[in-house]
């Protein structure tokens, strides 16, 4: 194995991680030193693919179009790939993305390890958890200049949705986009499990001071059944995501929900969780199952249905007071749901 530095520094996590890619990678019969010609989809095919993520990038482009303007001049890009490691978006740093395309960090390429040898995007598909792979641990040899930070999406249910990745030069420091790329997805899931709840949405932390955040943990539930959860629950309770489904409220906790901010005593975990308990909105969820792709806004009336579904989910689907907070009439609200 041709890891050279990494070869003779301590065992770590991260390093086995790499060598068990290493190895997938010489049992697939690739070689470090082959040139990778990727196929890259056509236009029609990877709108085919696109649209099979739809929801994945519902989500997951409102949040890289906030974080565009931190790339510029970074020297890196943002990638989204489905689940099957295929680019379906890049966005970043201009002087960097010509760089990227030779090596194919572009929409339509495959970074499944069987395609482009170690890699983390690959890495992440496999291990379903986050991976870092910087310089020499690619396998690939035209692939070391590059350093890439990237982080499984998990749709509410707790299936494996995507990846978000965020790929620079290896020489640059790869803290900072580590961090990035954890909480866009942790941000992305939140997102997604809030808005598309329709019965009872549970905000917890440890801390109350940090409900109503991005890092709290968020659960949904439909007659009692737990149908959504975002990676920060599942931690607070010691849950697996195979549980989604699976688990109701009375085997989760020692009481009975009541709506508006309490004390949750988990079942399977010691410890106290603080809690704000709402009713989802099901005009809330509509939306995050029917809008248009969450592309920048190009007329007015997107404007305005962003204005509308960002006071939605702020006000937890409350309609009165997502309307006082835009100045309008809350019929205009029910009138724009409607249509």
């Amino acid at each position: 194995m041709r890891v050279t530095n990494h070869a003779l520094q301590p065992r770590t996590a991260a390093s086995e991680l790499i060598a068990a890619s290493w190895l997938r990678c010489r049992q697939q019969g690739l070689s470090s030193h082959l040139h990778v010609q990727q196929l890259l989809l056509e236009r029609r095919p990877l709108e085919l693919q696109q649209e099979r993520s739809r929801q994945l990038r519902l989500f997951a482009l409102r949040e890289m179009h906030l974080l565009a303007p931190m790339l510029f001049g970074s020297g890196r890009v943002m990638l989204l790939a489905d689940a099957e490691g295929v680019v379906l978006d890049a966005q970043g740093d201009d002087t960097f993305l010509g760089k990227a395309r030779q090596v194919s960090l572009t929409p339509g390429a495959s970074w499944r390890e069987p395609v482009a040898g170690t890699n983390a995007i690959g890495a992440a598909i496999v291990e379903d958890h986050f991976v870092q792979v910087v310089g020499g641990q690619h396998f690939f040899d035209e692939n070391r200049f590059l350093a890439c930070s990237a982080m499984p999406i998990h749709t509410p249910g707790g299936a494996l949705a995507g990846i978000l990745d965020i790929s620079g030069y290896a020489h640059e420091a790869v803290a900072p986009a580590a961090r990035l790329v954890r909480h866009a997805v942790a941000h992305i899931e939140h997102c997604w499990v809030t808005e598309s709840a329709r019965d009872l949405l549970v905000h917890l932390h440890q801390h109350p001071s940090w409900l109503g955040t991005p890092d709290e943990g968020v659960l949904s539930f439909e007659d009692g059944l737990l149908i959504g959860a975002n990676g920060r629950a599942l931690t607070f309770l010691g849950l697996a995501r195979a549980a989604i489904r699976k688990t109701t409220w009375r085997e989760l906790f020692q009481q009975e929900p009541h709506l508006g901010l309490q004390e949750l005593h988990p079942i399977s975990t010691t410890g106290l969780l603080y809690a704000n308990i709402a009713r989802a909105c099901r005009a809330t969820a509509r939306i995050a199952a029917s809008e248009p792709l969450h592309a920048r806004p190009k007329h007015l009336e997107d404007v305005k249905d962003e204005a509308l579904r960002q006071a939605v989910t702020s006000e937890r689907g409350n309609i009165a007071a997502a309307a006082r907070k835009l100045g309008i009439h809350r019929s205009t609200v029910y009138r724009r749901l409607n249509r």
